[in-house]
């Protein structure tokens, strides 16, 4: 038994070290320089281990980007407190792996860290469909108070153990809406269209049930297929659709906000439980700050990428009957009292409704 836990530790070793220098080899990785950060080097002497960390994200590696800003402020705010001793290397443009191969990464000790949506946490781990309901949150603000609450962390806590990851802290990623070549105000509107989706359980029960045709496809021939008419459209949130130059190949951007996407600070629990007591509340510490900074920069960066949008020729339609649209999608929600149960969907609603 010692000498098999010997050969898979040292499998997981030579992964890591591949995975390490997968990143570094490419051209969407961003490390945070010593210009960004107050640090000067001296974290090793004040008792911080010098070592460096990787992020995963699957978005671009730009200042526009909801995933990058929230990756970029928590490895400054990291990098100030160690005084420069533990230090980030951020891979984006799934760089290290789609998100589910991050996520198994991350189990394993293969990949370190990542920005991840909780939409992908919710394709693999049962409870985590609590945060995905379809039109489940009236506002950002609400939204994230719903993040922060002692639900979630019941339900991240459970990761701990089931995913081999722990989540540090929440940001946004903003609500999902469609991309069409023609308005969509209500359900009728929406009914036929070919519509872009995640391969999910609930993105397809969902525009089902507001009648639309759900198509799976991988992201990568998406952009593609809305130019060749394969599709009629898909749904991203603000940032994504703005940052994936989208609104270039679809004539509107409809505010449906028929999804939130939360973006969480995640760590492999074998990572973390190398970390000294100090560190791992700093990394806490930092990915709260981080969140909460995020969260306020995409608020008033959505309206100007929407402002973007416009001038460029994308009508924002901002007058989506969104009641119709959840009165549509309401019998989703029988579905995810199935998959998570109905105490947790009980003691969620009652939270929103409070």
């Amino acid at each position: 038994m010692k000498k098999a836990r010997k050969i898979l530790s040292s499998l997981l070793a030579t992964a890591l070290l591949f995975s390490l220098s997968a990143c570094g080899n490419g051209s969407s990785s961003t490390p945070v320089s010593d210009s960004s950060v107050s640090g000067k080097g001296g974290g090793q002497e004040a008792g911080f281990p010098s070592m460096t960390i990787q992020i995963a994200h699957v978005n671009p590696t730009t200042d526009d980007d909801q995933y990058h800003k929230f990756a970029t402020l928590f490895a400054e705010k990291v990098r100030a407190a160690t005084d420069g001793a533990v230090t980030f290397e951020i891979c984006g443009n799934s760089e290290l792996g789609a998100e589910g191969d991050v996520i198994t990464g991350m189990g394993l000790g293969t990949h370190q860290m990542s920005v991840m949506s909780n939409l992908a946490y919710a394709a693999v781990n049962g409870p985590s469909k609590v945060s995905e309901m379809p039109f489940m949150f009236a506002d950002s603000k609400q939204a994230a108070a719903f993040f922060d609450s002692d639900i979630m962390k019941e339900v991240t806590d459970g990761m701990y153990d089931s995913l081999g990851v722990k989540v540090l802290g929440w940001a946004e990623g903003g609500f999902r809406n469609i991309l069409s070549q023609k308005p969509i105000r209500t359900p009728d509107d929406i009914k036929g269209m070919k519509i872009r989706v995640p391969e999910s359980d609930t993105f397809m029960k969902t525009f089902e049930a507001l009648g639309a045709n759900p198509t799976p496809m991988a992201f990568s021939e998406v952009f593609t297929a809305v130019q060749q008419k394969t599709i009629d459209g898909l749904e991203l949130p603000v940032a994504s659709a703005y940052t994936g130059s989208y609104y270039e190949v679809c004539s509107h951007y409809n505010l449906t906000g028929h999804f939130y996407n939360g973006l969480a600070m995640s760590i492999s629990t074998k990572l973390w439980e190398t970390l000294s007591p100090e560190l791992q509340e700093i990394f806490v510490e930092a990915a709260v700050e981080a969140g909460t900074e995020q969260r306020k920069w995409l608020a008033g960066k959505e309206q100007e990428m929407k402002d973007a949008m416009a001038e460029a020729g994308c009508t924002i339609v901002d007058d989506v009957d969104v009641v119709a649209l959840r009165d549509a999608a309401a019998s989703v929600y029988d579905f995810y009292r199935n998959e998570i149960g109905a105490d947790l969907q009980n003691r969620a609603m009652a939270f929103i409704n409070s």
